[in-house]
């Protein structure tokens, strides 16, 4: 199977962290030390390469700096190719019984930590046992959403916590390019010009140095990855090139609210057969990945969510197709994000009512609502529109109404809040 000298260089190389500029995400960070405090099984998940395997490396830093034994930090990445023959729960039971056979401190606290555990078949049967025994700090993380919603939640049911890493913020990327957002105002021109850039390119760090070709081969090899491994292995789908054509499809439709029926219509169109169910499927399945999020419609006349009628965002605005003239729907995707990190994706939705009249965002409070219109550039021409879409959602919902604009030239005045985007994603 493995050997003791194979298992230590395996433990060695998953805590390798890479040279770079580190960016400290303490939110992250401090609930991964803040956990560690209970038993409960916690489970990092997010969309590859996001920074779940950096976060659990700097992690496992921080353990020996508190006097955890180095044996006693059994961190395996089980995408290691030393680990390839991992594919069932018998063959982690023997690596683990090896494990505390030959390698671990047995009278010290243990930290189990296995990264991308979603490749072992069955892998939570075992979890299950070690967590039952009350002994072990146990993290677990994976780039599959069902690393929770299915196999934790059938079988490890009110045992685990999760964490959801996305990747990074406005604010995390201006402090990676050493920009300090506390003198904004001062230096406005390079924390401008730094949001066009992440604007365009996204929040994945290790495209961040790339130039623009390299970038897109980054993306597309990211994508393949995605289908491959995270998608078709996991349930058995050979449909390759339609799973990479729906993803590119709702990628550059992304702003729009998508019927199944007309989407399966417009496939069509592009020489693709599917059914609506197929593609709902595949919807769901590209959801599982984290590469896609669905927005549900509220109804801001009946309060009511409709959860048939949605609109997609991306995980990241890299994946968004254009030059360009594509930077309204990257602004609105980048709203949308930092929404949800903000105020978590179920009080997130888009506002809508029967005439057809829209709010791009409506998030939900315990007593009130905020709304929000998002616009490249805010003039008189669109001010009626972007504007009295909010005064009229304000007729019916007690909430605060903003629009975020990249750039105001409206010379019209309004009592509904107008702010810059960029002030907006730096606030605290």
């Amino acid at each position: 199977m493995i050997s003791v000298d194979k298992l230590r260089q395996t433990m060695e190389e998953s805590t390798v962290i890479p040279d770079g500029n580190p960016v400290t995400r303490n939110d992250y960070f401090n609930w991964l030390i803040k956990s560690s405090k209970n038993k409960l099984i916690k489970v990092v998940t997010g969309f590859r390469r996001s920074g779940k395997s950096y976060l659990l490396k700097m992690f496992s830093r921080y353990l020996l700096a508190h006097k955890i034994p180095k044996e006693n930090i059994f961190y395996l990445n089980f995408e290691n190719d030393l680990l390839i023959n991992i594919k069932s729960v018998d063959n982690l039971r023997t690596i683990w019984e090896l494990y505390l056979t030959e390698i671990a401190v047995l009278d010290k606290p243990i930290f189990i930590i296995w990264d991308e555990i979603q490749l072992v078949n069955s892998w939570e049967k075992l979890i299950r046992t070690l967590y039952e025994t009350g002994k072990y700090n146990i993290y677990l993380s994976g780039s599959n959403s069902n690393l929770l919603s299915g196999e934790l939640s059938s079988s490890l049911s009110g045992r685990s916590i999760e964490v959801n890493i996305t990747p990074f913020s406005f604010d995390e990327y201006l402090k990676y390019v050493k920009l300090d957002i506390k003198e904004y105002y001062s230096d406005k021109y390079k924390i401008d010009r730094g949001f066009i850039t992440y604007l365009r390119r996204g929040g994945l760090v290790e495209q961040f140095k790339l130039d623009e070709n390299m970038a897109s081969n980054y993306k597309e090899g990211l994508i393949q990855k995605i289908i491959l491994d995270d998608i078709a292995k996991r349930y058995q789908i050979d449909k390759i090139k339609v799973l990479q054509n729906i993803f590119q499809f709702v990628s550059g439709n992304i702003t729009s609210t998508l019927s199944l029926r007309k989407t399966v219509n417009r496939l069509k169109d592009q020489s693709i057969d599917i059914s609506s169910t197929t593609l709902d499927n595949y919807l769901y399945y590209w959801e599982t990945s984290y590469a896609l999020s669905k927005l549900t419609k509220f109804d801001y006349k009946l309060v009511k969510v409709f959860d048939r009628t949605a609109k997609y965002y991306l995980v990241d605005n890299i994946f968004i197709p254009g030059r360009e003239e594509s930077d309204e729907k990257r602004l609105e995707n980048t709203v949308y994000n930092e929404l949800v990190r903000r105020y978590g994706k179920e009080n997130v939705f888009f506002g809508s009512e029967a005439n057809g009249y829209e709010v791009d965002f409506v998030v939900k409070q315990e007593n009130k609502y905020l709304f929000f219109q998002v616009c490249l550039i805010l003039n008189d021409i669109n001010f009626k529109r972007e504007i009295g879409n909010l005064i009229l959602i304000s007729k019916y919902l007690k909430g605060k109404a903003t629009v975020l604009t990249l750039k105001n030239v409206a010379k019209l005045e309004s009592n509904v809040s107008i702010k810059p985007i960029v002030s907006w994603l730096l606030e605290k």
